[in-house]
């Protein structure tokens, strides 16, 4: 296991955490100034993160709202942010934290142990669509006051991540969101916070700003060095991604993370790759790897079959598919936590004539006039797979294909990433598509615990129970070894495999990212354990490259090339 997770187990044992100044990764050369724009296919169904935990929200809300603590991207020491100290109890259920005197909101108002409670009683609000962060929080009594800037948790029971729950919480300023909807009225739009952007300019459907603000409270903090260096962040919304692709080629953006297997292997070889105008990285880190697949709502009756479920993915061909239109890219996923399960078995490989079986065996043997599977009642085999990127069209519609083949009427329908929200809410859809990101601290009850089935907003998308994963998560809360509670993990991954709730897709253990030469970054590019959107918080423009990247563009000469492929343990040799 990871010397870094076995140090962060023996911390987490410890009754007391004293705030100490860890060196800072980002770069001390780094430039504050510059505009970026970057592409997204969306504009969010609502800014407030709370009430949508989609990708795009998250990152917007983050940098806005900072949480009581942080940690620090390669050593993972808990670092002070809003909160300047903190102590857990020996029966490590009592946490208190005293805020940052020099922690200011935007306006200039101080940060208080008043908002901190806020933030609670919001979240903790039934009439407010936070069921997602109200699961976390619910391990909690309501916090006590203790003064100004001091605050006191305690916990109903021990649990591994109640320490980490309450200091990434991102805390907001009372007196801005006080006595308003919060289901609504942060939607288009979000107030300033403590942290180091304002979300200042908000064209629906078309763009939004990050504006960095100068007079940010926490470039006091020195392990906030080189951090946060863009003045100006603009998302701009081009939901077609040849579009948008074409667009960055032209210079729309500058920097690009739409990028499929197709695009990457050939799609890059016009002239702005070709002359180094754009720079392309494959970056190999020790970020978390989640999962993505067709989630098969099991409320619904066709689905209630297990021999339905194992047949469906058997009709899904991931290794011909990642041949053909992923030039081998990605390998089958058969696993939902593959950084900790690492050699899964693979039971469901392409196979039509055991699907067949399976599907015989559940009473669909009979074929209707269209020569569609039906059981005894004549309900014909017959669903609808929603999804939202048109790139993914082709891989789907083979699978709609393999399954008509052996009676199965598939029907695929694209929404907007607003409208599969919205059914998402309320469970409103036979299967779609989604994929999921996971952390270093995994806890798989918003996901897989059945009290959470019929949570409106919640993550148990596929409805999924059974009492032995039950019983297996409930172990899980007093155990802080972390190897101890991987071995259980394990043995939750396994049992979920073979009860399919989700038709699993396939993984990479890299990111992807397209870019122009013009900016520095860390020499890692990407943190340890971080994703693609690192480059928001670590990379800068640097005028040099910059400049010398517009004059290569005038006069059509190339740039120096670069390696292509980036390892974390070389770099960091």
């Amino acid at each position: 296991m990871n010397k870094i997770l076995v140090l962060l187990s023996l911390i987490i044992l410890t009754n007391q955490f004293y705030p100490k100044e860890v060196k800072p990764f980002g770069s001390p050369n780094a430039i504050k100034g510059g505009s970026i724009t970057i592409h997204t296919p969306e504009f969010p169904k609502s800014f407030n993160y709370y009430v949508n935990n989609a990708l795009d929200a998250s990152i917007v809300f983050s940098l806005i709202y900072e949480s009581l603590i942080e940690i620090h991207p390669e050593t993972l020491e808990f670092m002070p942010l809003l909160a300047k100290s903190w102590s857990i109890s020996d029966d490590k259920k009592t946490f208190i934290f005293e805020i940052d005197e020099r922690a200011k909101w935007a306006d200039g108002k101080p940060v208080t142990a008043n908002d901190v409670l806020f933030t609670y009683e919001t979240i903790m609000n039934p009439s407010n669509m936070t069921s997602v962060q109200r699961i976390f929080l619910s391990r909690f009594e309501k916090p006590v006051i203790l003064g100004e800037r001091k605050i006191k948790f305690v916990a109903k029971n021990v649990h591994y991540n109640n320490f980490i729950t309450l200091g990434g919480l991102n805390i907001l300023p009372k007196h801005l969101f006080e006595g308003k909807n919060f289901n609504r009225d942060f939607n288009n739009m979000l107030p300033p916070g403590s942290g180091p952007y304002i979300l200042s300019e908000v064209k629906e459907g078309r763009y939004y700003v990050l504006k960095r603000r100068e007079d940010y409270w926490g470039y006091v903090l020195s392990h906030h060095t080189g951090i946060f260096n863009f003045d100006r962040i603009k998302f701009k919304i081009v939901r077609d991604d040849n579009v948008a692709f074409e667009g960055f080629k032209k210079g729309d953006f500058d920097i690009f993370t739409s990028i499929t297997a197709k695009r990457w292997v050939t799609e890059t070889n016009s002239i702005h790759f070709q002359k180094n105008w754009i720079l392309r990285k494959k970056i190999y880190n020790y970020k978390p790897q989640g999962f993505s697949g067709i989630a098969l709502n099991m409320r619904k009756p066709i689905f209630k079959d297990k021999r339905i479920r194992q047949a469906l993915f058997m009709l899904l061909d991931r290794e011909e598919l990642i041949k053909k239109l992923m030039y081998n890219e990605y390998k089958p996923l058969n696993s939902y936590w593959a950084s900790i399960n690492k050699n899964p078995k693979n039971i469901y490989s392409y196979n039509p004539e055991k699907a067949k079986l399976l599907l015989k065996e559940a009473g669909y043997d009979k074929l209707d006039k269209e020569g569609y599977l039906v059981n005894k009642n004549g309900e014909r085999l017959e669903f609808k797979i929603n999804y939202v990127t048109e790139a993914f069209e082709k891989h789907l519609t083979s699978y709609a294909e393999s399954c008509k083949k052996v009676g199965i009427k598939v029907n695929l329908e694209i929404l907007s990433w607003a409208t599969l929200l919205k059914k998402l809410d309320n469970y409103d859809f036979d299967a779609i598509t989604i994929g999921w990101s996971t952390s270093l601290f995994e806890d798989p009850e918003q996901l897989w615990h059945s009290k959470h089935i019929n949570e409106a907003g919640g993550n148990n998308l596929p409805g999924y129970s059974n009492k032995e994963v039950d019983n297996l998560i409930d172990k899980l809360p007093p155990i802080f070894e972390i190897s101890k509670r991987h071995e259980i993990i394990r043995k939750i991954d396994e049992i979920i495999y073979q009860d399919v709730p989700y038709i699993l897709f396939w993984s990479a253990n890299y990111e992807k990212i397209f870019y122009k030469p013009i900016f520095g970054m860390p020499e890692t590019y990407l943190t340890k354990y971080g994703n693609v959107y690192d480059f928001l918080v670590y990379w800068w423009i640097d005028p040099e490259k910059e400049k010398a990247y517009k004059e290569a563009v005038k006069k059509k000469v190339s740039l120096p090339s670069e390696d292509v492929e980036i390892f974390y343990d070389k770099v960091k040799k």
